[in-house]
């Protein structure tokens, strides 16, 4: 269990997801990114369906035409009373004025103020508003007034919403309710008869309206990082683009132009709303436009506020959510885990791109679904992580292939050295006096245990190197399953054995590395026994390609070519680690059973060897007639020495014949089989050139086949 954990701990996709999630919240931590997830945050916003106006509410803008038919900036005291007036009598259930009246604003003196304070003292369905700097007017409750302050970002965009405050004593503004707020509490208690209530759970603070709960700002939700919240806020979520609600002028009011059931029953809100009072702010929509393009007046982003909170309550619009600090962490972590596994499985660069690509798609797609459900996660990081990730596990992956190919180019080295030397010492013919002998062979017998561990089961074959045997490996949960493979030594003498030794640990330490393809059996272990040794590895349960290719019986050309692809495919392996397999023939192809794949197996033929412009020294002639190359049989084996091999196989499945009886022509070298098959000409030039008489007409690489087949 201990192992198997280690070693999950260090798999690269692990340790790389890890590394990259925790120094992407130490990053976020240090506010580096919370930028980009505001800029993310708007995009999102400017690309979410736009809900209808609200009916609920009515906006009086001033606007520049108010201006100018009034010839002047702000209307007087006099002027609002009338409004005020008009929209009373129109039944508004609520009003919002978002005009400062601190003092008299009044064309001629002693007009109209009077009957304004007046009207605002005594009618408490308009409620004036207040600001930290500027208090509100006269002998008002404080009760009856909201606030005007909309807290901004540091990029001075609104995407917050103040409702609630403690106001210092000494403030202008006593009031503890914002303009939104006391105008949505007032339209709740009159028409819903809902109260609101604000509880506290631990740090959590809350106020319920009804069933809806809207909960106060978290520091850290969805992008932020410690921002600023104080006071009860929550994030502001903007009903529409262009048309929160209806919209009508000062002067259309008060020239008696609006449908008093526009009115009748709803909430007006009241402020300016020409760009020449510069009361026009910052929202999401802005990011990215030119000029006052998506900005708002600070009366309609009132507006959005109160929507927001009579959609939450009487339309069950979704309040909008967020993960918790170790929730963030977790979806970082989720997608960093994906590039790391992308960045590990997928090699090819195209293929690596496409699905980098789509998994960035799906994450940006995901996350801008959850914000249409009001959700709020954080994408500028994940997607850093995901592409960080992936690319680490690349460059990781191409820096162990590097040392295990340095590693193996040593392996030659120490390999021929051996070779040679083992050569030498087999012409010697002989032992000489000093020599002693091993114990006699002897082939384990049924319920034998090797290494006082692995129980022979059964013998799968013999040949000249020894035999394979099919074993149990006592020391496994369940005693799973294993192949042991028992090699002899051609001589019995202490200096040939010595040197047989070190060729057998340079063969397992090179299976070891070729195990770790999927299609490889792994190399579980390898020991010494009585001076005999073993490799253990792991055991294919299925069946053999010869099992499939019957005399007489000629396969479809697409389960051949699915059969090329599959081997191929390892065979890119083998090769970038410059291993030619050198006996691969349909008894050493196994047909998985869990997954149907092809697995090559019998490495005990491999043979190391330098890159192929390197000149390569004469080696024993190791292979299967009608399968081995020509230069093969004569010892000088070469990479492509495998792809003859499996070009005959390729050609025996589509024709039914054994290998051995395809001959070529004398003349031209070229194998006669074309008239013993249905085969397309594409497929049928790639086999003749597969098993081209001459290697330096054949392919070179097992790539370029692979190329070749998907044109066809």
């Amino acid at each position: 269990m201990f192992a198997g954990a280690k070693k999950l701990f260090t798999q690269p996709v692990i340790v790389t997801s890890v590394l990259v999630t925790l120094i992407l919240v130490g990053v976020q931590r240090l506010r580096l990114l919370e930028y980009f997830e505001l800029k993310v945050f708007d995009q999102m916003m400017q690309r979410r369906a736009d809900l209808p106006p609200d009916p609920r509410l009515l906006i009086v803008g001033f606007t520049e035409q108010d201006i100018q038919e009034l010839k002047h900036i702000t209307p007087t005291d006099e002027e609002l009373d009338r409004l005020l007036s008009k929209l009373e009598s129109n039944q508004a259930r609520v009003i919002a004025l978002d005009f400062f009246r601190d003092v008299p604003i009044e064309i001629e003196p002693g007009r109209g103020n009077a009957k304004l304070l007046n009207r605002l003292q005594t009618n408490n369905k308009i409620i004036p508003i207040c600001s930290t700097t500027t208090p509100p007017p006269p002998g008002l409750d404080a009760n009856n007034v909201g606030f005007a302050d909309l807290p901004e970002d540091p990029d001075a965009v609104i995407r917050r919403a103040l409702l609630f405050v403690n106001p210092e004593p000494k403030t202008p503004c006593q009031s503890q309710q914002s303009l939104a707020v006391a105008a949505a509490l007032k339209y709740l208690a009159d028409t819903a008869k809902i109260q609101p209530q604000i509880t506290q759970t631990g740090d959590v603070l809350q106020l319920k309206l009804g069933k809806a709960v809207f909960q106060r700002l978290p520091q850290d939700a969805g992008g932020y990082v410690e921002a600023d919240n104080g006071g009860f806020q929550i994030l502001l979520n903007y009903r529409s683009f262009h048309n929160v609600a209806r919209t009508v002028s000062f002067t259309d009011v008060l020239n008696n132009k609006v449908n008093p059931d526009w009115v009748n029953g709803k909430i007006v809100l009241i402020g300016a709303t020409a760009p020449s009072k510069q009361d026009i702010r910052n929202t999401p929509y802005a990011t990215g436009r030119q000029d006052n393009a998506g900005k708002m007046p600070g009366i309609v982003i009132h507006t959005h506020i109160v929507s927001e909170i009579l959609s939450g309550v009487l339309d069950q619009r979704p309040i909008f959510w967020f993960l918790p600090e170790w929730g963030e962490i977790t979806w970082l972590w989720g997608w960093t885990v994906m590039g790391a596994l992308i960045g590990w499985r997928i090699k090819h660069p195209l293929l690596l791109g496409l699905a980098s690509g789509g998994a960035l798609v799906f994450l940006i797609g995901g996350g801008f679904i959850i914000f249409t459900q009001a959700g709020w996660v954080p994408l500028a990081q994940p997607v850093i992580g995901l592409i960080a990730a992936a690319g680490s596990v690349v460059v990781y992956t191409a820096y162990s292939e590097k040392l295990q190919r340095d590693k193996i180019a040593n392996q030659i080295q120490e390999q021929e050295k051996t070779i040679d030397l083992l050569k030498s010492l087999l012409r010697e013919g002989g032992a000489t006096s000093n020599e002693t002998k091993s114990p006699v062979d002897s082939q384990p017998q049924s319920g034998q245990l090797l290494n006082n561990r692995y129980k022979v089961a059964q013998v799968l074959g013999s040949g000249g190197f020894g035999y394979t045997y099919l074993a149990d490996d006592t020391k496994r949960p369940g005693s799973p399953k294993c192949v042991v493979k028992h090699l002899q030594p051609a001589q019995k003498d202490l200096r040939f054995l010595e040197v047989a030794r070190r060729l057998f640990r340079v063969e397992a330490e090179i299976l070891e590395i070729l195990g770790h393809h999927k299609q490889i059996p792994q190399l579980l272990a390898y020991f010494e026994e009585n001076q005999q040794f073993y490799l253990v590895q792991e055991y294919i349960k299925g069946h053999c390609l010869q099992d499939e290719l019957i005399v007489g019986k000629r396969l479809e050309e697409a389960e051949v070519i699915k059969i090329l692809r599959d081997v191929l495919k390892v065979l890119v392996f083998v090769h970038d680690h410059n291993v030619i397999h050198r006996d691969i023939k349909p008894s050493n192809l196994m047909r998985r059973e869990t997954d149907n794949r092809i697995v090559l197996i019998d490495f005990g033929a491999v043979k190391q060897i330098q890159p192929q412009q390197e000149e390569e020294s004469l080696t024993v002639a190791v292979g299967t007639l009608g399968y081995a190359s020509p230069e093969q049989l004569m010892g000088q084996p070469r990479l492509n020495s495998d792809i003859h091999a499996l070009g005959m196989i390729g050609i025996q499945a589509l024709t039914g014949k054994n290998a051995k009886e395809i001959e070529r022509d004398p003349q031209t070298t070229v194998l006669i089989w074309r008239d013993k098959a249905q085969v397309s000409d594409g497929l049928a030039a790639i086999l003749e050139r597969m098993t081209s008489f001459d290697y330096l007409r054949r392919y070179q690489t097992a790539k370029e086949i692979l190329e070749e087949l998907d044109k066809l």
